[in-house]
């Protein structure tokens, strides 16, 4: 039973037990249940009216972008906000992943942006690191270099013989100079100069392998040395007399020229390139570092004089043993100085190319 006065439910009864009416006698409104239901809301208020907008006026809209709901896990259910959306509310996360249709996003600097200078490029070239990169790899390979060093040598180390003798010769028999001797001094000046180009082509090969790390053989560095043979060939026949004939006339000509070329044997070996493509190839790997080059290669020779000289002292002036002994030292500053010849064609091109000696060597494959 509903109470018709305050709405109330409750069992049958002739009395309402929560405002006392008699049910029977009530003869005011019947209200029942609607006097717990609530009130209806108000009707929405008309739009305003519409008014005719000039020329000159604009209409500012704002958009209120609705609140994302929760996701529901594990299903494909709920609201999920567009890019421009999530960031206009200051929630969820835009899409990064690679474009429509497949491809990559481009990751590389903005354009306008500065670029910055690849590895390697502009850095110095030290003698103090050249210096010490020479010395490792080469007593790290002594006995192979030293071995392509006297094949490299053979013929210098005969045409001297040849000379000591007819010099002896001569000095035995009072007489004046032969030809053998005059031609055999002529062939030690050319040997002097071409040998030690035989000698860097031949450890080239050896110099690069131990810069990537890796066992250099004897047979191996031969057989490169032997390949390359006819251009270090040439380049020596070539450059050994312009640098050769310009310290003959000044001294200073042919110091300017062997800086200029220090790089050229190891240039064509590795590039395949001939004598006048090597020597204007050393010419621009040289270009800006020739005060480094020349303090690397001034030590080199200072090790050589040097030794030339502690030799002679240790000798005592005597004819065989010096020869025996100049030459085992010929041997050493022979191979040092070509180790130190590819190792500064690396650090030159890896200064000025950013290239790795895995690229340089891989000629060699």
């Amino acid at each position: 039973m509903i109470c018709p006065k305050c709405g109330f439910e409750q069992p049958e009864s002739p009395e309402c037990i929560r405002c006392g009416v008699i049910v029977s006698r009530y003869k005011g409104p019947a209200l029942g249940a609607e006097a717990f239901r609530p009130p209806a809301s108000p009707p929405p208020s008309p739009p305003p009216p519409s008014l005719p907008l000039s020329s000159n006026e604009t209409v500012r809209m704002t958009f209120t972008p609705p609140a994302p709901e929760e996701v529901s896990g594990g299903g494909g259910g709920g609201y999920h906000p567009s890019p421009a959306a999530a960031m206009a509310t200051g929630g969820g996360t835009v899409y990064e992943g690679p474009p429509p249709g497949g491809g990559t996003v481009y990751g590389g600097p903005q354009p306008g942006a500065i670029r910055p200078p690849s590895f390697g490029v502009g850095r110095e070239v030290k003698s103090g690191e050249l210096l010490n990169q020479t010395f490792s790899i080469y007593f790290a390979n002594f006995v192979p270099f030293v071995v392509l060093s006297a094949i490299a040598l053979a013929p210098l180390f005969i045409i001297q013989g040849i000379f000591l003798s007819s010099v002896s010769s001569a000095a035995a028999s009072n007489a004046g100079p032969s030809p053998l001797l005059i031609f055999s001094l002529v062939l030690l000046f050319l040997g002097a100069i071409f040998c030690p180009y035989i000698a860097t082509g031949a450890i080239t090969y050896g110099v690069f392998q131990q810069l990537r790390r890796q066992d250099a053989s004897l047979g191996d560095c031969l057989s490169q040395g032997m390949s390359a043979f006819p251009r270090v060939l040439g380049l020596a026949l070539l450059q050994g007399l312009m640098v050769g004939l310009a310290t003959l006339a000044c001294v200073v000509p042919g110091i300017v020229l062997a800086i200029r070329w220090a790089v050229s044997v190891p240039t064509a070996v590795t590039e395949k390139t001939g004598a006048s493509d090597s020597m204007q190839r050393s010419t621009f790997l040289t270009d800006g570092y020739r005060g480094d080059v020349f303090g690397f290669l001034f030590v080199l020779g200072a090790i050589n004089i040097g030794l030339s000289l502690l030799v002679r002292l240790a000798t005592g002036g005597n004819p065989t043993l010096n020869q025996l002994v100049s030459g085992l030292a010929t041997l050493f500053t022979t191979g040092l100085s070509a180790t130190g010849t590819c190792v500064l064609y690396y650090q030159l091109r890896s200064a000025k190319e950013s290239i790795d000696v895995d690229q340089i060597a891989s000629v060699f494959s």
